[in-house]
């Protein structure tokens, strides 16, 4: 009886995962919208709803602030990640940098106009840096697993959100905060620009610095880097710190582009935990979480197209997780290759 398996190809023979997710889409695209035909909408229906999201600049301005802060988020985790340092705290750094952000703009430096922006993202920074080094403190010297720290920091973040906003923060009664003075909004695009300069800032920090060879070597063999000279613990500090500074922006931006406002959620904006997919379906490459980031920024957008167009709820789900998975599937494919004996 013939047997399958993935074989894990050579370095020199990968394919480019961003190519291999293209046809992905593609094909979880053809997938999804097949499944339109079980829908009121039906194929044509369906077909069309997928092309006016995927081909309307307003769909597309729509997705911004959720490219913006998916990106950032997953960007650092995708260097985390390579290090071997799974962590999932982008989520409760990602609120702190919301919590701080709101903070300074609408209490501290209302009268600072745009001068406000800049301290507070720097400090948004600050904190979410401290926040995410902490996991890697318990992670170096207590042996503690980052992966179980980091949730549980994300739900201390997130209660800390909720007392606020039901508490000292809340505005009229409701459990949300007032609006942010209108000098301090920007627009999605700028922070989206911004956005991209830090991920092309840190793909050539992964390139070409020492840091990025270290923590490709602390990932792939461990032991052997350190024999080397490569000092482990001080690798996963600089990660954990710099993964924590960029969720932490992740969180001021979307908050001065998008949200303008904090809310009570049981769950938090969940961008965070968006992350860690799109740092997977690029490959762990921070350059390619623009292509992952805008492809799950747009899934959030195509949810009202779809069902505007008469496709129930639990299609629309179902039409997503296909996507995802098929994308998914398709850059696993880059990387491995099916081989039947």
């Amino acid at each position: 009886m013939a047997a399958i398996k993935l074989v894990e190809r050579a370095p020199m023979e990968r394919g480019n995962p961003l190519l291999y997710g293209a046809a992905g889409l593609v094909a979880g695209i053809v997938i999804a919208v097949a499944i339109g035909a079980l829908t009121p909408a039906g194929i044509s229906g369906t077909l069309h709803a997928f092309v006016k999201v995927f081909s309307s600049p307003s769909f597309l301005a729509l997705s911004l602030p959720y490219f913006t802060a998916i990106s950032l988020s997953g960007v650092g985790l995708a260097l985390a990640y390579r290090a071997s340092f799974i962590t999932i705290g982008a989520e409760g750094q990602l609120i702190l940098g919301m919590i701080t952000g709101f903070w300074l703009l609408y209490y501290m430096l209302p009268g600072l106009g745009r001068i406000s922006l800049l301290v507070g993202s720097a400090i948004s920074v600050l904190v979410g840096s401290v926040y995410g080094l902490l996991v890697g403190l318990l992670r170096v010297y207590l042996g503690v697993n980052e992966t179980l720290v980091s949730l549980m920091l994300n739900y201390i973040a997130l209660s800390v959100l909720n007392y606020l906003v039901s508490g000292p923060w809340s505005v009229g009664g409701f459990t949300k905060t007032d609006v942010l003075p209108a000098g301090v909004v920007v627009s999605s695009l700028t922070a989206s620009l911004v956005a991209l300069i830090v991920l092309v800032a840190l793909e050539v920090l992964y390139r070409y610095t020492r840091l990025g060879v270290a923590i490709d070597s602390i990932g792939l063999a461990r032991k052997m880097a350190m024999t080397y000279g490569i000092n482990y613990a001080r690798v996963i500090l600089k990660v954990s710190f710099l993964s924590g500074g960029v969720a932490g922006l992740a969180g001021f931006l979307y908050l001065v582009s998008g949200a303008q406002r904090l809310y009570s959620t049981s769950y938090g904006p969940g961008y965070g935990y968006i992350g860690i997919l799109a740092a997977w379906l690029a490959g762990l490459r921070p350059l390619g979480v623009i292509a992952s980031s805008m492809l799950l920024g747009l899934l959030y957008v195509m949810n009202t197209s779809l069902q505007l167009s008469g496709v129930l709820p639990s299609f629309v789900q179902a039409m997503q997780a296909v996507i995802v998975l098929s994308v998914t599937a398709f850059v696993a494919l880059s990387r491995y290759r099916i081989v039947v004996s």
